[in-house]
């Protein structure tokens, strides 16, 4: 009589037999994928190569588990009986996980339709969105790296990053940030954090412009904002960069001077459309941001207000729902390997002379410990005065901290850097760059 088809005994047999647990891990098998008896085998065999550095013999392992069926073979080449399958383990690594993401679709599936059924389409959508949310963060295949392979890809990565002078990922525009953080770098979340009013909306929209115009397809979502009040953002920017001074007040009043609105008509006639997508939509949840980032193909998605987005696993405490959503927000940019900008609010214990710090982040901590890297938006009364903002980096995985200094005048559209600061440097730099100023 025929064997049953069984994926979980094939790996473990093939396992067995080639003994390349090193395999497994880098094709990010987990336990978990595995269900019963076989689930306790494949820990048993994780953890004994955790201890010892190899996996058992066969002798070793029918002692553990004398019951344990394993899968044999003929062997083409000594023509014996052996311990194995004639498939591949990376073969049954695949299989495997196609039959995780089988079953819990036809789980999903069975409890959909029963909601369905029952005219619960919102619980029916929720339950969608956390089992599409579960296979592409824990069960689909993510990029990994062996540092011993790819030299000369690496050795070229390199003269392009001393070519870039450093920056390693999209130009934000602002110099002397860039500076700082090496660009927007793929697979990062960055997070900029400001009390309520100070312009973090305005600090997305001039990233997202320097961007769009330096050739990059951007993606901008947004949360309490309407679509087209952040189209008349970036418009008024945009128009500011390319032709020079332009008045935001007057543009949304309607009240442009002629010359203003000859500059206007010609940047959308003329210019807009010579550049590339940029595509303003609304962010709902992760798994909804996900969708949009396969369906537009973006070099860079800007979140605006991500701590008002729903959480596709449910959390009802605000502090958990935010929690929920930027640790998915991060591993939505290692799987889709692209930067994810976003903004949050700083609390009320921020400090009205210094600005906020990392202690400050509203919401959940895990919005700084999620992110990569993590800007605050200051002013004060003088600062607002003189039409100026501060940019404090509070955190980078690697690199220095400090500040920029912009212009901040809507009059002009004029966000010019005016001066920066950081708080260590490199061993390597200048003696000039060493005492923290770099000059414009």
């Amino acid at each position: 009589m025929k064997k049953k088809f069984d994926v979980e005994r094939g790996l473990i047999s093939k396992l067995l037999e080639t003994k390349d647990m090193v395999l497994v891990k880098d094709l990010q098998i987990k336990p978990y994928f595995f269900s019963g008896k076989h689930k306790k085998v494949f820990i048993y065999l994780n953890d004994f190569f955790l201890k010892n550095g190899e996996l058992p013999t066969v002798r070793v392992f029918k002692k553990a588990f004398p019951d344990y069926e394993l899968e044999t073979y003929i062997n083409p080449e000594t023509l014996d009986e052996t311990i194995g399958t004639e498939e591949s383990l990376n073969f049954w690594c695949e299989e495997l996980r196609k039959k995780v993401k089988h079953n819990k679709l036809a789980d999903m599936t069975e409890q959909v339709i029963e909601n369905l059924e029952n005219l619960e389409t919102e619980k029916a959508y929720s339950l969608i969105k956390k089992t599409v949310l579960y296979l592409e963060s824990d069960v689909e295949l993510s990029s990994s790296i062996d540092i011993t392979k790819n030299i000369e890809e690496r050795i070229l990565e390199y003269k392009k990053r001393k070519e870039n002078k450093g920056i390693l990922g999209i130009p934000t525009g602002i110099v002397q940030l860039d500076y700082i953080i090496k660009g927007l770098q793929n697979k990062q979340l960055i997070t900029t954090i400001a009390r309520a009013g100070v312009g973090k909306t305005w600090l997305e929209v001039l990233i997202g412009a320097n961007s769009l115009l330096a050739g990059y397809r951007v993606l901008q979502l947004v949360t309490e904002m309407s679509e087209e009040q952040m189209r008349d953002r970036y418009e008024a920017v945009l128009v500011g960069k390319l032709y020079g001074d332009f008045h935001y007040g007057r543009f949304k009043s309607g009240t442009l001077f002629p010359q203003e609105e000859e500059m206007y008509f010609d940047f959308l006639r003329n210019k807009l459309p010579r550049l590339e997508p940029l595509i303003i939509d609304v962010a709902t949840g992760v798994s909804n941001v996900a969708a949009k980032i396969d369906l537009y193909k973006p070099d860079l998605v800007l979140i605006d207000s991500a701590y008002l987005m729903e959480d596709d696993r449910g959390a009802k405490e605000d502090w958990l729902r935010v929690t929920h959503i930027t640790r998915d927000l991060k591993k939505l940019a290692k799987n889709r390997n692209i930067p994810i900008f976003i903004n949050s609010q700083a609390d009320k214990t921020t400090s009205k002379k210094t600005g906020p710090e990392l202690d400050n982040i509203g919401y959940s901590r895990a919005i700084g410990e999620d992110s990569d890297v993590v800007l605050a938006l200051f002013q004060d009364e003088q600062m607002r005065e003189d039409r100026e903002m501060k940019i404090k980096v509070l955190k980078q995985r690697e690199g220095v901290l400090g500040n920029v200094l912009l212009n901040w005048d809507f009059t002009r559209m004029n966000f010019d850097p005016i001066y920066s600061t950081v708080s260590q440097e490199e061993d390597s730099k200048t003696e000039k760059e060493k005492s923290g100023v770099i000059e414009i």
